[in-house]
């Protein structure tokens, strides 16, 4: 069979958010740099590939990335849209546009990609699969009280932001009146509801899964080992923690894989978010962020479509954990897609033998 071109298309026309006015810089620069990694692992692998920035003013690039569709029938986009024109819920409708002009694309429906992004909708899904998750509630303004479940300490999110956005030392609070100040102050910064759930105070794990059905498989589980971290700060993987490579925050955040665990709690990680992965609807690749809790539970804090596949990222460490170069993980991204297309089961061929082999 013929290989197909690959059209790697990403987003760089980011608008930034009210509580991280940075992150502007920090997300092209990031989307660019992912793009040109993986033009650059495609090739290496002896894809012919090019790639498509999706930028601003909106119509303008609407009117493009579907010209560019009309070119791409023989062809499959490699997917690194994570937001469209500054906002984070249209990624589902760069999925949307791939699907309506029968288009083959890397990565999650659109869907699965809105579902994800709205937290409450996740955790509602996993509760209804017996999928342990922290008890939640979602709020449309500051609380007169709470249901009987939910205890402090609580941490404060938007309700449908990725990347960490909305999240700081002062979205954990221990009492009703920071609870009402975290909750009015996100609504105003974000404009959209908040979540507000159970904060557990435990190892904090994140796991990768790949391929579709049955062939699905979880790579070994990485740790976020909080190095040091200052007492009066508490143990999250903030936005500050995870994207500003300046702050004392980030290089307190260590990530290990695999994770120094026993066989039995790794092979429980990868089964819960195995489960997690399929009650989504992921397909693909996706990663499952996870805490373990004092009294010895998983619970999943959110699933991720389409994760952070750069070179540096954790998908990267767990693939380079079984054996896979950089160069061969996307590689077998591209195959995993490639398969879900040619065959009924959505099946996966992957041609590389570590991912068969070691998980």
């Amino acid at each position: 069979m013929k290989t197909p071109k690959i059209k790697v298309i990403f987003n760089d026309d980011c608008a930034g958010s009210a509580t991280e006015p940075e992150s502007t810089d920090l997300d092209i620069i990031a989307q660019a740099q992912a793009a040109k990694e993986i033009v650059s692992a495609l090739f290496e692998e002896g894809y012919d590939v090019d790639m498509y920035a999706l930028k601003q003013p909106h119509i303008a690039s609407i009117d493009a990335l579907v010209a560019e569709l009309h070119d791409a029938k023989d062809s499959i986009v490699f997917n690194l849209c994570e937001a469209a024109f500054g906002k984070s819920s249209y990624e589902m409708h760069i999925a949307a546009l791939f699907e309506l002009y029968g288009v083959r694309y890397t990565g999650n429906g659109p869907l699965t990609l809105a579902l994800a992004l709205n937290k409450g909708l996740t955790k509602d899904i996993l509760s209804r699969r017996d999928i342990m998750t922290p008890e939640y509630s979602v709020m449309s303004g500051p609380p007169m009280r709470l249901k009987r479940a939910l205890k402090f300490p609580l941490i404060v999110k938007p309700l449908s932001e990725d990347a960490s956005l909305g999240i700081d030392a002062g979205a954990v609070v221990h009492n009703m009146k920071a609870l009402k100040s975290r909750v009015e102050f996100i609504i105003g910064a974000f404009h959209q509801p908040v979540i507000v759930e159970e904060y557990i105070d435990g190892r904090e794990f994140n796991i990768a899964v790949m391929g579709n059905g049955a062939k699905a498989r979880a790579l070994p589980p990485s740790e976020i080992d909080f190095i040091d971290f200052p007492q009066d700060k508490p143990r999250i993987c903030c936005y500050e923690a995870k994207w500003v490579a300046e702050s004392p925050l980030y290089k307190k955040t260590k990530p290990i894989c695999p994770a120094n665990v026993p066989d039995a709690l790794r092979d429980e990680l990868q089964s819960v978010a195995l489960k997690a992965y399929e009650a989504m609807g992921c397909r693909d690749y996706a990663r499952v962020d996870t805490r373990l809790g004092e009294d010895g539970n998983i619970k999943v804090l959110e699933v991720n479509p389409n994760p952070d596949i750069s070179s540096d990222a954790g998908f990267a460490r767990a693939g380079a954990a079984i054996g896979l170069s950089y160069s061969k993980l996307i590689s077998s991204i591209v195959e995993i897609a490639l398969a879900r297309y040619d065959t009924a089961d959505g099946g996966n061929m992957l041609m590389s033998s570590p991912l068969k082999e070691l998980v």
